[in-house]
């Protein structure tokens, strides 16, 4: 009898203890979760923005100028190959006003009160087109391989200003020369004053003359006033304040 009672007290003590204790499951614990996750928001946002140029081949994208403060745009190249045969300095080879009158684009790039620098790139001449001073271009006429060009820089209604002397082979681009900037209130204008060549110190005219040796820059030939004769062509770009700068070494 004693032992039938110590039996039942150890069968009712372990059913208490095991009413006390956690209950445990074999189950995938994921696969019971339930409700919404929190929503969050991404603190990193994009930013907007637009970017503007004017004028033919202007827009700073590509742009292979010096970028610098409050530039908002390439330098300037957007004026054609000028075409040139022989003149005398002084002349009006070519001038910013005509360019302005002729393309339509605004005089306004024209407009800087800090920064003028200007460089040429000499080009073969296109054979048969008028040069500036009306001549027929000859087809069989292209001996220069290399360019002295002078240009310009003046005040509207004034005749005088600083001269850029710069000189480059075919298809390179010369230093750059940096204009003293005129104080003005209208756009500037840039001239140029004369164009030589090497033409003269080739073998195409015969004996070349002896200052070649010393200075290849001579007048371009004329083949008379009518008839086709020989021209040069060059690019003009310039940079302005408002503008990423040209690239290359001082000329001045």
């Amino acid at each position: 009898m004693k032992n039938y009672r110590t039996i039942s007290i150890v069968i009712l003590m372990m059913s208490a203890l095991g009413a006390c204790s956690p209950k445990t499951t074999n189950s995938n614990p994921a696969a019971t979760v339930t409700g919404t996750l929190p929503t969050t928001t991404n603190p990193v946002t994009g930013g907007t923005g637009t970017g503007t140029g004017t004028g033919t081949g202007a827009g700073s994208t590509g742009c292979d100028g010096v970028a610098r403060a409050g530039a908002t745009q390439c330098y300037y190249k957007n004026i054609p190959t000028v075409m040139a045969s022989g003149g005398a300095y002084g002349s009006t080879w070519w001038s910013s006003t005509q360019f302005i009158a002729s393309s339509g684009n605004s005089p306004n790039q024209f407009s800087t009160d800090a920064t003028f620098n200007v460089r040429i790139i000499p080009r073969s001449p296109v054979a048969n087109a008028l040069s500036t001073f009306g001549r027929t271009c000859s087809p069989f006429m292209m001996y220069a391989t290399k360019l002295k060009v002078q240009l310009m820089l003046h005040k509207n209604g004034v005749s005088v200003g600083e001269v850029a002397t710069l000189t480059s082979t075919l298809d390179a681009p010369s230093n750059v020369w940096r204009f003293t900037v005129p104080v003005s209130t209208t756009p500037l204008v840039l001239e140029v004053v004369n164009v030589l060549s090497d033409s003269r110190c080739t073998s195409n005219y015969g004996s070349a003359p002896s200052s070649c040796k010393t200075n290849p820059y001579l007048d371009i030939p004329i083949n008379g006033t009518t008839w086709p004769t020989e021209c040069v062509g060059f690019d003009i770009q310039y940079s302005t304040d408002t503008t990423y700068d040209l690239p290359g070494a001082p000329a001045n």
